[in-house]
């Protein structure tokens, strides 16, 4: 008897313990966002969860970018292509997105003194989606052409995301590319040529689907302020000292030197060039006065108060001056890292790049 007790005992146990993970197992089930795959059907209510996020005609970063919106604008699923889906926001636009920057409006709870029958207002959604928002600390390596434009934009994007802190790393293409190639920490890389850029994808070192071009920017020559002896590029060779870029390394001196190459004037001038380790450093000198000439972007030139545009370059004399940005693959926070470049296409982010002398790219 005592063993038939026991035994009993022992499948009662057995019994109880097969419920309480059949129950867990679908409870499990019919909450997708508790597997990390999100899956949706054609008529599901989702919300963004980017600062953010950019419509495009199909499902792809290569497709254009209709319209972006903000965190916690409600979409609508109408179909679903690889890991993107085909949405109709409230506006009634529709577009391709990222599914990975939406996340369902039934992941946000009811209020614990609601009544049962009161369902969750979009206000509630917003707040839970916002608490769920991108959080860390993020290294941006942005060209050092980007200075004052990107320290706007970290006010902005961090007024956002106040769960985000940017620190930026200012300095040549070409120096910063090798920092990323030798490990140094960086979540997202802005360029201002794709050499650079193209490098690190050849090495597999950015996730290629985030990478965009971003910017475009011009190529002008410089002087002092108060200073007028060179005219402009036909009587450069009047000059005696001439600041460029590093070819090598300096996106804005291998522009320059194109410029000087395509003009015939850089065998007649390739001796007075002093060379500088970044297009800031270019424009210092020629606002000491140190040197008579040089040659940076117009959006450098713009900033400062103590030099004059003498001559701004033809396009067609160097290769297109373009920004393009993507998120390191070696990024510890890369859902954060997505988001800030995904910030960089915002209404808000163009305004200060507008403001700056940039051009978007279309």
């Amino acid at each position: 008897m005592r063993h038939n007790k026991k035994a009993k005992a022992r499948i009662s146990i057995l019994v109880a313990l097969i419920f309480v993970l059949c129950m867990a197992g679908s409870a499990f089930a019919a909450n997708p966002a508790a597997t990390g795959n999100l899956v949706w059907k054609a008529g599901d209510q989702c919300s963004v969860n980017a600062s953010a996020l950019n419509f495009r005609t199909g499902p792809g970063m290569n497709y254009k970018v209709i319209k972006s919106y903000t965190r916690g604008s409600l979409m609508t699923i109408a179909e679903k292509s690889g890991d993107w889906y085909k949405v109709t926001a409230a506006d009634g636009k529709a577009g391709y997105v990222f599914g990975r920057y939406l996340l369902t409006a039934t992941e946000a709870p009811t209020p614990v003194k609601a009544a049962p029958s009161v369902t969750t207002s979009k206000a509630e959604v917003t707040a839970e989606l916002q608490a769920k928002a991108v959080s860390g600390e993020l290294i941006i390596s942005a060209a050092a052409s980007l200075t004052d434009a990107m320290n706007e934009m970290k006010g902005l994007y961090e007024k956002q995301n106040k769960n985000v802190k940017l620190t930026f790393n200012f300095g040549s293409s070409g120096a910063l590319q090798q920092q990323i190639e030798q490990g140094a920490p960086a979540d997202v890389f802005i360029s201002a040529a794709t050499k650079q850029m193209k490098a690190l994808q050849d090495k597999k070192l950015i996730v290629d689907e985030s990478c965009k071009n971003l910017l475009k920017n011009r190529l002008v020559l410089v002087g002092p302020k108060d200073s007028a002896k060179v005219k402009g590029f036909s009587t450069l060779k009047e000059a005696s000292l001439i600041a460029l870029g590093e070819p090598d390394s300096v996106p804005a001196g291998k522009y320059a030197k194109e410029t000087l190459t395509k003009m015939g004037l850089w065998d007649a001038v390739k001796d007075k060039v002093v060379y500088a380790k970044d297009v800031r450093q270019v424009l210092a000198y020629v606002e000491s006065g140190n040197v008579e000439v040089g040659m940076v972007y117009l959006t450098d030139a713009k900033i400062s108060d103590k030099v004059q545009i003498i001559s701004i370059a033809e396009e067609n004399t160097h290769t297109p001056i373009v920004y393009p940005a993507a998120v390191v693959k070696a990024s510890k926070n890369p859902e954060a890292a997505q988001s800030f470049v995904d910030f960089l296409s915002s209404d808000a982010a163009k305004d200060v790049f507008a403001k700056y002398g940039f051009s978007l790219v279309k």
